[in-house]
This record gives structure tokens, C-alpha cells and sequence, in this order.
């Protein structure tokens, strides 16, 4: 998981397309010299001693004792996971560099123990804040913040029966980066410990034990899936996110931030390929504090200064001509600290699944060159309904700032860029509706509605403006018997309820979260409702409706983050409940509302949290067919 930063949606493009081809990629074998060629002109000589290192914390319950051998234990892990990452940057070109475990004045590695306040039993998966603030004096004793420090906590929160050879556990088991934009900054990471954790054992293929998550396995391939755990949140605690292989990486085995932690030193028992980094890891690394070896500017705040791009299907690369869903991605970007290297993440969500794509999204690299000038082309993309294209830039102090935009890959793997073309096109009179300056959108609806733009596009656009004109709306129950169709977005609501900012329709209410006033959920919809949970929008429909229908979804800028329930009540009945909405997820409803008098559109927090739970009814509709 990854901590929400402020979503940088670039769509800043010159009027005029830029020429085709205008750069050529450069291949990703010649990249990294390129980056740290970048780096050691703005760190210049390191300091001998790295100023940042990873801390790690052994937390136990006040009814428990540590496992078993646990400092020699996770000394040899850490030791092991920091020769993959280093063996991972070598391979990527960046030099044997890793991050560095601290250690005391004799080179004894420092692993803080911390005895919880309460019992085992009180301990549970979600309680990673809980017992990071029993944690957090011990650290402070020491000298070490959240805030600005990368912390792994190892939880003896597992349950071993040698004797039924069970394992269980209720540990956290995640990580994740603070501060947002400056992500580098500080992270934080939640791992279990056992007495059969042990390296030693990942060549074992006997006995075979019985794990209540993932079911029978043997000694070495558990070890191989807890181990390449820690590998795996670690990365996230270092600001990497998910990413899986793209096609001609495959051979190499499993991406670490893909689903590597189930294949991570594999080899050793002869059981796959293992698990290896991706460049767009290795490149992300490379500029973050613990790899870089230098802490320069490390609270200096990113900003981009130049960012424009284009998406077209026409590659360069030969390889990739023939291929299917071949995509290219070209613009130039200057930043402050400069950008020393451009990460593309094609995160796809499978067609007709639910199933989040960013686990298997394939990613490929680029270095700016001496103008800003980049391109990156890929190819073999998902066939998905919704897919986004992340960009990162990645800064000199490790800092990230971000852009993205969305596209789709039809079943028969080809490439649909109207998404793109409807944000395009949308980019100068969204800027407009955002200031509230009513007559420029007015002068960027007239320019859009004489365009070429799609369809879409242009009804988007009308219903962006009309949400500044402030005209008055209908309610369901008063509008003439010949109009057949309502969305319930340009219909008045009795009741309008969210539970953060304000209530909006057709558009997302003002935000220093948000930098785009459309209902984006992996796709742009004309209308819909702002619903934050617990939100709830109540109509007066007389009776005179039939149907409803529409989708409903979370935003897209916060897939990764929330979880919703959306309801349906006709009368005070429910009559639809859609199962938790996480990630990509939709929830497409049909319902009967004949004779109705009242209908209600209610939005849930799934969980007991109720962060980043930005619920919308997409184009919700409300129609006279029985």
C-alpha cells in the first residue's frame, strides 16, 4: 500500500501535437549511467557515512517471549534481502548498491526490542498504527522518528503448532511511504515472525505444513513466501509500488513488487525462476536517500516546471511494431530538483474482472535527455475496459511527482485512446470550471463544440460548465410526463449528505486532493454523483419512474486507498446492496422502481477506516421503460 500524494493529473500539451518521433527511446540496457550521471552532478562526493539507514523493531506482546533465535535469524534474512536488492541495482546497471542496516559502534546489528502493552489476543492484522505508537517511544529514545526514518517491524504475532504442523498468524503485514510527493522522506513496513522462519530452510521441500492462508506448502517454499513478504513490503516502506513483467522480462522470473514475494529465492530448491527488480524499481531506488548514500535536499518539496506529453499508437521500435496493443508514450518534462528518470506503470485491470491490474502492470523507462525530451513505447498491454497510465518523474533527492491518463485494449488487443482524446480535449475548460471563471469555460465549450473532439468529450464539457451557471434543476416527480430519461445527476435531490467536502453533481467538488473536476473512476462519465462515505442523496420520485439503472465506483485517484458499499432504498427497502467496491471494482445496478415515491442512493464505509472512500454513482439514470 502506498500513501495518498496529491495527484498531479499533467495534461499541461502544446496546442500543436508535437512531430512523431520527434525522440527515440533510449534502450533501457543504456539507462542507468544516463540517471547516475544526473545524480553525482547534484549529490556530488557522498558523505562516509550514509545518513540514512533501515531500523528494525522486534515487537512481542506482554504475554510473549521473542522466538526463538530471532536476532541471528533476521540478521541472516536482512542480510540476504539486502544482497537481492543489491544483486537487483548491479543487474540494472546502478553498481552493488543497497540500503544499509543499523548497526552499533562494534557492527552488532540494532534490533529494538519493543514489549507490547497488551496481550497477544488484543493484537490483530489491522493494527499496524496501534502498534507502531507502542513502538514509536523506544524509537524516540533512540533518536529515531517515523517522520523521518524508514522502519521494519518484525511482530511475534505468529502461531506455530510443530505437532499438527499448523501455522497461523494476526500480524500486520503491509508497508507503505509517508509524505505524499516526498515519499522519501520516511516509511514504515510490518512483517511476522516465527521460529520457522528461517533462510537456512528455503531449500527445504520437506516436511510439509499446513499455513491457514495459503494451505499446504512445504518448509522451504513458506520461508520462500514470508521472506520474500518482508522483500516485498520493504519495497513499499522505499515508495516502490506494485508493477509486474512485461512480456520480454518474463524470463527473468517474477517482478518483487508484482507477485515476487511468493517466488523470492525459489531457485534454491530448484522450485522456478525466483524473483528479480525491474528497472522501474532499480530506478526509483536509485535516487531514494538509503541508495543514493546522500541526503541533499531531502525536505525540498518537487515541483514541475515543463510537463507535456502525448499518447499515440505509432512506435518507433522495430521489436515492437508487429505486437499487439503497442502504445507510446512521448513529451518532455523539467522539474525542480530535475527529473533524472521517467517510470511508465500500464496498470490494466482485466476485462469483465474486478481483479486490480496494478500487481501485473507491466512498466518501462526513459531519462530525460538535455531538453526534457523523453519516450517510452511497450507493447503486449492487458486487454482491460479501464486501464490508467501512471508516469512518475522521479527527482534527484528521490523525490516523485506524478501524471496520469487513461486507455483501453479492446478483447481483440487493440488500442483505444478515446479516453485520452475526451481528457485531452476536456484539460483547458476543466482548468476553467475549477477557477469558477464561467465565461472562459463558456469561450473552451465553444472552442471544444467546433472541434473534432469525441462525443463524450463535448457532453462532458456542457455539463462541466452547466455545473457554474447555477440553474435551477427538477425534481424527479415534476418533470413532464413526455421526458423518458433522467440522470439523476441534473435532477434535484430532497436530501445531499457526504462525509467530506461537499455535496456535487455531474462534476467533484473542489479539492487540493483532486486537480480535475471530472467523475473519474478508471473511465470519465458525463454524470454521477459525488458520494464520500457515508454519503446519501434522497429523491422524490412520485411514483412516475420505472427503472434506474448506472455503475457506481470509487475515484480513480483513490482505487488504491478506499472501500465502499453502495445501497439502493425504494420507500425505506433496500432493494440493492453491492458487495465492498475496492480498487477498479464496479458495481452496475438495474432496479425496479415502479411506483416508488422515494428513492435513496446511500454510499458505506467497508471497513471501519474512512480514508479515501471517494464513492460515485456513475451516470445513474432514472427512465420510463418498464
Amino acid at each position: 500500500m502506498r500513501h495518498i500524494s496529491p495527484v498531479l493529473i499533467a495534461f499541461f500539451l502544446a496546442c500543436a501535437a508535437p512531430a512523431l518521433h520527434a525522440v527515440d527511446p533510449i534502450p533501457e540496457s543504456q539507462q542507468a549511467p544516463l540517471v547516475l550521471k544526473l545524480l553525482d552532478a547534484y549529490h556530488g562526493t557522498r558523505p562516509a557515512t550514509p545518513p540514512k539507514k533501515l531500523h528494525l523493531v522486534y515487537f512481542t506482546p506482554s504475554d510473549r517471549e521473542p522466538e526463538p533465535r530471532y536476532r541471528e535469524r533476521l540478521e541472516a534474512i536482512m542480510e540476504d534481502i539486502r544482497a537481492f536488492y543489491r544483486d537487483g541495482m548491479e543487474r540494472a546497471g546502478f553498481g552493488p548498491e543497497t540500503f544499509n542496516l543499523a548497526r552499533d559502534a562494534e557492527g552488532k546489528l540494532i534490533i529494538h526490542l519493543v514489549k507490547g502493552k497488551e496481550t497477544e489476543s488484543s493484537y490483530n492484522k489491522p493494527d499496524g498504527e496501534k502498534i507502531s505508537r507502542e513502538c514509536s517511544p523506544a524509537l524516540e529514545a533512540a533518536g529515531i522518528s517515523f517522520e523521518r526514518e524508514t522502519v521494519l517491524i518484525f511482530c511475534n504475532l505468529g502461531t506455530w503448532d510443530e505437532k499438527a504442523g499448523t501455522f497461523s498468524h494476526h500480524s500486520p503485514y503491509y508497508g507503505m511511504s509517508f509524505g505524499g510527493t516526498l515519499s522519501q522522506t520516511s516509511g514504515l513496513c510490518f512483517a511476522v515472525d516465527s521460529a520457522i522462519q528461517n533462510l537456512d530452510d528455503i531449500p527445504k521441500k520437506a516436511p510439509i505444513l499446513d499455513d491457514d492462508e495459503y494451505g499446504k506448502m512445504s518448509l522451504g517454499k513458506f520461508n520462500t513466501i514470508f521472506i520474500g513478504g518482508i522483500a516485498h513490503e520493504l519495497g513499499h516502506a522505499l515508495s516502490l509500488p506494485h508493477c509486474g513483467e512485461r512480456w520480454d522480462e518474463k524470463p527473468r522470473g517474477t517482478s518483487l513488487m508484482g507477485a515476487g514475494n511468493h517466488t523470492y529465492r525459489e531457485e534454491r530448491r530448484d522450485g522456478g525462476r525466483g524473483t528479480f527488480l525491474t528497472m522501474a524499481s532499480a530506478m526509483k531506488l536509485a535516487a531514494r536517500p538509503l541508495f543514493s548514500k546522500s541526503d541533499r535536499d531531502l525536505a525540498l518539496a518537487p515541483r514541475l516546471d515543463t510537463i507535456e506529453f502525448q499518447l499515440s499508437t505509432n512506435v518507433s521500435r522495430r521489436d515492437l511494431a508487429k505486437r499487439h496493443a503497442a502504445l507510446r508514450v512521448e513529451g518532455t518534462v523539467k522539474g525542480t530538483p530535475p527529473v533524472c528518470g521517467v517510470i511508465a506503470y500500464f496498470n490494466s485491470p482485466y476485462l469483465n474482472s474486478l481483479h486490480h491490474g496494478e500487481y501485473r502492470a507491466p512498466t518501462a523507462t526513459a531519462v530525460p535527455d538535455a531538453e526534457g525530451r523523453f519516450a517510452i513505447e511497450v507493447s503486449d498491454l492487458a486487454p482491460c475496459s479501464n486501464g490508467e497510465l501512471r508516469i512518475e518523474y522521479c527527482h534527484v533527492n528521490g523525490a516523485v511527482s506524478e501524471s496520469h491518463a487513461p486507455f483501453r485494449v479492446t478483447p481483440e488487443r487493440t488500442l483505444d485512446l478515446e479516453q485520452w482524446e475526451v481528457a485531452n480535449a476536456l484539460h483547458p475548460l476543466s482548468k476553467a470550471v475549477i477557477h469558477g471563471e464561467l465565461d472562459a469555460a463558456r469561450s473552451e465549450l465553444l472552442s471544444i463544440e467546433k472541434s473534432s473532439a469525441p462525443e463524450l468529450a463535448k457532453t462532458i464539457a456542457r455539463k462541466l460548465v452547466s455545473t457554474l451557471q447555477n440553474e435551477p434543476k427538477p425534481t424527479p416527480v415534476d418533470v413532464p410526463p413526455q421526458v423518458t430519461k433522467l440522470p439523476l445527476g441534473d435532477a434535484r435531490p430532497q436530501v445531499a449528505e457526504v462525509g467530506w467536502l461537499k455535496p456535487a453533481a455531474n462534476r467533484i467538488p473542489l479539492s487540493e486532493e483532486i486537480e480535475s473536476p471530472w467523475l473519474d473512476s478508471g473511465k470519465i462519465y458525463a454524470t454521477g454523483l459525488y458520494a464520500h462515505a457515508p454519503s446519501r442523496y434522497v429523491y422524490d420520485l412520485g411514483g412516475k419512474w420505472k427503472k434506474l439503472r448506472g455503475e457506481a465506483g470509487l475515484h480513480t485517484a483513490f482505487q488504491p486507498y478506499g472501500s465502499v458499499v453502495f445501497v439502493i432504498k425504494t420507500d425505506g427497502k433496500e432493494v440493492f446492496r453491492s458487495p465492498s467496491i475496492r480498487e477498479s471494482a464496479k458495481a452496475s445496478y438495474d432496479v425496479n422502481v415502479t411506483g416508488a415515491k422515494t428513492l435513496e442512493l446511500i454510499v458505506e464505509k467497508a471497513e471501519k477506516r474512512n480514508s479515501g472512500n471517494w464513492g460515485l454513482w456513475l451516470d445513474p439514470m432514472l427512465s420510463q421503460e418498464p
